[in-house]
């Protein structure tokens, strides 16, 4: 069973040792920015969690610099508060899709990282993914799996993977092979998040398919204060967890 006290601890120490003052950044960023903080600093595992905390995330393309972001407007969702639609609801009834949690992270990130069909760019790039494998190796960075039937026997056909902060889960891509998996995936997230008490849900930057999953802007000011309590939240947490479970056992939690 995880210790979620030792857990939530280690992963501020492990920030605390972060010699980047992403606070004092933001901090001095004007009300009408675009929420670019800089370029630099690195990858690691003592940055990345200080920087979550913070409020700030890594976002560039293959070949740029490590470009640092904490959006003036923010993309959040609460579980508590998800709604699945009813057409949702009918998909799922149908399947024999399976879902689980940390079956598959790198097959995740792998697909999560191809090129879409607006862009032949991807932010998912290697070094991305060397960073956060590391952060799944600690339990920090988690995926969800939507499988065709049985996990790791059959196709992976959507997912999603993020960071979890305690009480807060930063979301950072999804994919889907089939229509509507990434959604099932996102679904399964809210179900998680209230099953293992994670109250809020960073999406970082806004687009329609969040918005229409049920998504909310709220101000940067906002989401530091109500976030910032959230990460050293105790006894709560996906870290190290593996779950499966057919998604029709989602439409329960309705």
């Amino acid at each position: 069973m995880t210790n979620f006290t030792n857990t939530t601890k280690k992963l501020h120490k492990l920030a605390d040792a972060c010699p980047f003052d992403f606070r004092g950044l933001i901090a001095s960023l004007p009300n009408d920015d675009d929420g670019f903080l800089g370029h630099g600093a690195d990858l690691s595992i003592n940055t990345l969690l200080h920087a979550y905390r913070c409020g700030a995330f890594p976002w560039f393309n293959e070949g740029d610099p490590i470009y640092w972001w904490s959006p003036l407007t923010r993309c959040i969702i609460y579980p508590k508060t998800f709604k699945p639609s009813k057409s949702l609801v009918r998909v799922v009834k149908k399947q024999t899709w399976t879902l689980s949690v940390n079956h598959d992270f790198n097959n995740v990130m792998d697909a999560c990282s191809q090129p879409r069909n607006y862009s032949n760019q991807t932010w998912i790039t290697k070094s991305m993914k060397d960073a956060y494998q590391d952060l799944h190796k600690l339990g920090i960075a988690v995926s969800i799996e939507i499988w065709e039937n049985i996990p790791n026997q059959s196709a992976l056909i959507g997912g999603l993977y993020g960071i979890n902060l305690g009480g807060l889960f930063c979301g950072e891509s999804m994919f889907h092979k089939k229509t509507d998996a990434s959604k099932v995936a996102f679904w399964g997230l809210m179900r998680i998040c209230q099953d293992y008490g994670i109250h809020l849900i960073d999406c970082q930057l806004e687009n329609p398919h969040l918005i229409h999953l049920g998504a909310t802007l709220i101000s940067r000011r906002e989401f530091l204060t109500q976030s910032k309590p959230l990460t050293v939240k105790e006894n709560c947490g996906i870290y190290n967890t593996k779950i499966s479970l057919p998604v029709t056992d989602l439409i329960t939690s309705i």
